[in-house]
């Protein structure tokens, strides 16, 4: 009764906004429904039946009215489920289609959703709403889509949840090829855009409005009241690249990412909430390009740089091509609040190229509030062609230009539990802002009579609260709790055959694989990970139970990380060379390509004894990515290739094998080639990683062969390399080998090179604290490498404990 109440309720809701009816048509299969779309007249509705629709390729092809539209709709809001290959076409004139669900799938060719037949039959006048796509990802993360493709012209797009894209392309784009799509006056709105993972590579738009090519075209698209919810594929989230659209009332909640103008001129932001909560790589607006307004915006929490900071305000190339970066011009930033917010970037990207300063912007009214910070300002050029008017701000600094004004501030929590600052005082500057817009409905109205905070003055003028309730489907739930599973530790013993394997293929997500004895656990057989799963010694076992390789070698690895693969390991010792051979690497990701991003944590672990033809202790596939990759408080011993390798992404596309990687209190001794290789190739600008901590290591005989290294970071975009000994290593060639272009993030601070390699780099690299003295230690041979007395590395790091390998950090023990 309940779908049936709904499908009432939607049928109604559709007649009440002018939908007549001739005839009701209810389809049980695709070959019903394809027999039954041949001859649809204006006012009939197709009803297709609850169920899974496997393979079935809806096209929607007739032309409606505006008062009699054709109607495609589940007879059961959200239990039509389309599945495998299921797509959705749309071509002719006042359709609407309601209440599809597509999941456990992916469109083979072409798109989920196009809002067209093929290039010669487009939709107009026709609406997609309540549905939902999620997770209907391709099985390669490198086969591009894109889920939804707007065409035609006077299009909608509400009311619909998106979520769960993993695979490279944009979720939803606005195409401006031809006349027929240009002057679209879309309406994109009341949207819950869920989490999309990050990409590590370009393509990962959530949104997209046209593209370089026809950048200088109007595309007059709006954008308004949608949910963006961690949308975290690359540094765009919403990317504009047309002329004349409105974004206004959109909400982006948690996103590693902005929403930027990248292309095309005269692009209206007003009114939309850009909410950080104090995460990571949360930011807001980036501005390029002429002619922008950007009003009665809220910044709160926001912890981005660079392009992905609060605000944006890009350097240009001059006379740029049109896929370049044209000069921000005659932009107006007005009536925006800025809450808590770390970076606003004014001539972000100047370098050789970029060289064309902001002209003619106006900053006038703002209000920026951080009054922790010595400045939220960071400039990289001449600001002559940015003026600021009337603005406020409280830090801990000093405003940078006149016009900006230091103020006292009261926070005031609206209903949402947001919080805005109210001035000490007014300025008389505040109503010198008196445009006349005119909105794409053709309503005119004044940008000083918008309901800005620092204009309104009062608590009762606080913008509304917001309705989550608004987005998305009526019948799906957005929030469905995660049920949390207890998990179950499952006892191996070394006596037991194949018990590793047996354990592992047994266990169920997030379930405990302890080892209970010394060992040796004896592996033939590789173990695929495709669960999140966690090996460790018995809790309160004085020792690391020891994994060791029983084969021939080749390419043999312990673990292989697969699709929905996750691994945490605790208090193993793991050696690779059995009586006949020695394995490949101890953990691999698939050889295949994998959709899923994993994690991997590794602590108080040993690997030693892969001293035959580069082998490895990690090794990162080609098309494989992961969110971390952490080793902790580990040794590593004996090996011949990179100890640990995440450069199989050579195509130098911006594409790389981990976010994070983060190397702390580990020991790396007698290593042949040497102890990372880190590899990001290309110049793209559309991710901001790989992020790479080493902390509290020590190098000792590392990567002495000829063109050998200790660390070889190879693109890599941000860098912290602190608090590490390099002895006698990189000798023959380099302790670290940068490469980047530029706006890498580098910083090597309180770390000793002794009898070691040089540094290089193209660019300087920041360095602080940098010693070459001799480093003694109590005991080397029995890898005991704490600092003898006295020395100047005893308590010397960041942190105000030794540099190297932490005392009492790594588990002492003979290989």
């Amino acid at each position: 009764m309940k779908g049936l109440a709904t499908t009432v309720f939607i049928v109604l809701l559709l007649m009440k906004s002018g939908v007549g009816f001739t005839k009701s048509i209810r389809v049980t299969d695709i070959d019903s429904y394809n027999k039954a779309a041949k001859s649809l007249q204006p006012g009939d509705t197709l009803l297709m039946t609850a169920g899974v629709w496997s393979n079935a390729a809806l096209v929607l092809s007739a032309t409606g009215t505006a008062t009699q539209p054709i109607v495609l709709m589940a007879e059961k809001m959200g239990q039509v489920f389309m599945e495998g290959n299921s797509t959705l076409r749309l071509s002719g004139n006042y359709l609407v289609v309601s209440g599809l669900y597509f999941r456990n799938g992916y469109a083979s060719k072409g798109s989920v959703i196009e809002f067209r037949e093929n290039a010669n039959k487009l939709a107009f006048n026709s609406r997609v709403t309540a549905c939902v796509i999620e997770e209907y990802n391709k099985p390669d993360r490198f086969d591009e889509d894109t889920w939804i493709q707007l065409y035609g012209q006077h299009n909608r797009f509400d009311h619909n949840y998106i979520a769960g894209k993993k695979n490279g392309g944009v979720t939803m784009a606005v195409n401006l090829n031809d006349e027929r799509n240009q002057n679209n006056y879309h309406r994109i709105d009341h949207n819950f855009f869920g989490p999309r993972p990050r990409l590590g590579s370009n393509g990962g738009e959530t949104i997209r409005i046209g593209v370089s090519t026809y950048s200088l075209t109007s595309s007059r698209t709006i954008l308004e009241d949608n949910y963006f919810y961690r949308c975290n594929g690359e540094v765009e989230i919403v990317s504009i690249k047309s002329c004349d659209n409105v974004v206004r009332g959109n909400r982006f909640v948690e996103c590693e990412g902005g929403l930027v103008l990248r292309h095309g001129n005269r692009n209206r932001i007003e009114g939309n909430y850009f909410l950080g909560n104090n995460k990571p790589h949360t930011g807001g607006v980036r501005v390029i390009n002429a002619g922008h307004s950007i009003t009665n915006n809220y910044f709160a929490d926001l912890k981005g740089d660079r392009f992905r900071s609060a605000l944006t305000i890009m350097n240009a190339v001059p006379n740029s091509p049109i896929n370049r970066y044209h000069q921000v011009k005659d932009v107006t930033i007005a009536y925006n609040t800025f809450v808590n917010c770390d970076h606003i970037e004014l001539g972000a990207g100047k370098d050789l190229e970029r060289i064309a300063d902001p002209e003619g912007v106006r900053f006038v009214n703002n209000v920026f509030y951080a009054p922790k910070a010595d400045s939220i300002f960071h400039i990289y050029t001449d600001i002559k062609g940015i003026v600021f008017s009337g603005n406020l701000l409280q830090t801990a600094g000093k405003p940078i230009a006149k016009g900006i004004e230091a103020s006292n501030m009261k926070l005031v929590k609206n209903s949402d539990g947001l919080l805005f600052p109210f001035p000490d005082k007014k300025l008389a500057s505040f109503n010198s802002f008196k445009e006349v817009e005119t909105d794409l409905t053709g309503q005119k109205r004044q940008s000083a009579d918008l309901p800005g905070v620092l204009r309104a003055g009062t608590v009762k003028d606080l913008p509304a609260s917001f309705n989550l309730n608004s987005v998305g489907p009526g019948w799906f739930k957005k929030d469905r709790p995660v049920a949390i599973k207890q998990a179950r530790i499952i006892p191996v013993l070394s006596t037991t055959a194949d018990g590793l394997n047996h354990a592992f293929g047994e266990a169920a997500d997030g379930d405990i694989i302890e080892l209970t004895d010394n060992g040796p656990y004896r592996l033939s057989k590789s173990i695929k990970v495709n669960k999140s799963l966690t090996l460790r010694s018995k809790v309160g076992y004085k020792t690391r139970p020891e994994v060791r390789f029983e084969g021939e070698g080749g390419n043999f690895a312990f673990f292989i990380i697969e699709n929905k693969g996750h691994l945490n390991m605790q208090g193993i010792s793991f050696n690779g060379t059995s009586d006949s051979g020695v394995a490949d690497c101890i953990i691999r990701t698939s050889d295949g390509p994998m959709i899923e991003h994993y994690n991997l944590f590794v602590e108080d672990c040993s690997f030693a004894n892969l001293a035959d033809s580069r082998k490895n202790a990690f090794r990162a596939t080609k098309g494989t990515y992961a969110d971390t990759v952490q080793f902790k408080n580990c040794q590593f011993y004996n090996i011949s290739g990179d100890v640990l390798s995440l450069a199989s992404e050579k195509d130098d596309k911006g594409i790389y094998n981990a976010e994070y990687v983060i190397i702390e209190n580990c020991l790396f001794k007698n290593i042949l080639t040497g102890a990372l290789d880190l590899y990001r190739g290309g110049n793209d600008e559309s991710t901001l990683g790989p992020f790479l901590t080493v902390d509290h290591c020590t190098f000792d005989a590392v990567g002495n062969v000829e063109l050998g290294h200790v660390l070889k970071v190879m693109g890599v975009q941000c860098t912290d390399i602190r608090n590490s000994i390099f002895n006698n290593s990189g000798r023959a060639g380099r302790a670290i080998r940068y490469e980047d272009y530029g706006w890498a993030i580098n910083t090597l601070s309180n770390c000793n090179f002794y009898e070691a390699g040089r540094i290089e780099s193209f660019y300087p690299i920041p360095q602080h604290h940098i010693t070459s003295v001799p480093a003694q230690f109590e005991n080397p041979k029995a890898f005991d490498y704490r600092l003898k007395q006295p020395s100047i590395l005893i308590g010397g790091a960041t942190d105000g404990k030794d540099i190297g390998v932490i005392s009492g950090g790594v588990l002492i023990e003979n290989f």
